[in-house]
């Protein structure tokens, strides 16, 4: 079940109120102490005003900056919250999205990698949670996206359990230097959440930012 909002936005929000309440507990104790040090002062030599002025400068400073940041928060909740609904179409449809992680669901999980420039060698690995490599093989050289379905099963065929797997690719050029390569999941969206700064959609038990999407394949 997908939730719009998120803890994030309470606790940023809950942020900028105390800073608001302790600016004003400082900005009522310095105008108690004014307050008193005028009553008190000499006659014949008055306190000098200018520190007070600066420091009635430096207040106002400090409450324009936080309101400045509550209106900002509030323009990147209101994004979120956008985000958010638009990610909700997605519940259900295939997707790509740029990551290292692949989805094994019902025993089988889709992958691609993109390669800039023909490489001499391609070979990936695919590692479980604890960081063993289960599944290695080699892939395709040509310039440019390769797709990949893994059965699910490691070397030795034993079958895996479902979850997020990490996936590695090294590509080497005929020189024996390393290609850069993009990796990509494709996966079935099964929720929708809200992260940080923007929302993220899982397929499975991968879990990828949405602006990390590359594709909705149908």
């Amino acid at each position: 079940m997908s939730t719009i909002g998120s803890a994030t936005d309470t606790t940023t929000a809950t942020g900028t109120t105390k800073s608001m309440s302790k600016l004003a507990e400082n900005f009522d104790q310095f105008l108690t102490l004014l307050t008193t040090q005028l009553k008190n002062q000499d006659p014949l030599s008055p306190m000098d005003s200018a520190q007070f002025t600066q420091q009635l400068v430096s207040f106002a400073g400090v409450e324009q900056q936080i309101n400045t940041n509550k209106n900002l928060e509030s323009l990147l909740s209101l994004q979120k919250t956008n985000q958010m609904v638009g990610a909700l179409d997605l519940m259900g449809k295939t997707v790509e999205a740029k990551t290292d992680q692949i989805p094994l669901v019902g025993g089988s999980g889709t992958f691609a990698y993109s390669l800039p420039q023909t490489a001499s060698k391609v070979a990936y690995a695919i590692a479980d949670s604890s960081g063993r490599v289960v599944y290695s093989g080699t892939g395709d050289t040509e310039a440019g996206r390769h797709e990949y379905t893994w059965d699910g099963k490691s070397t030795g065929g034993v079958k895996q359990p479902d979850g997020a797997y990490t996936l590695s690719v090294a590509a080497l050029d005929k020189n024996g230097a390393l290609i850069d390569v993009t990796t990509t999941a494709i996966g079935k969206v099964s929720g929708v959440e809200s992260g940080d700064t923007s929302a993220v959609l899982a397929m499975g038990a991968v879990k990828v930012p949405v602006d990390q999407l590359t594709a909705v394949i149908n």
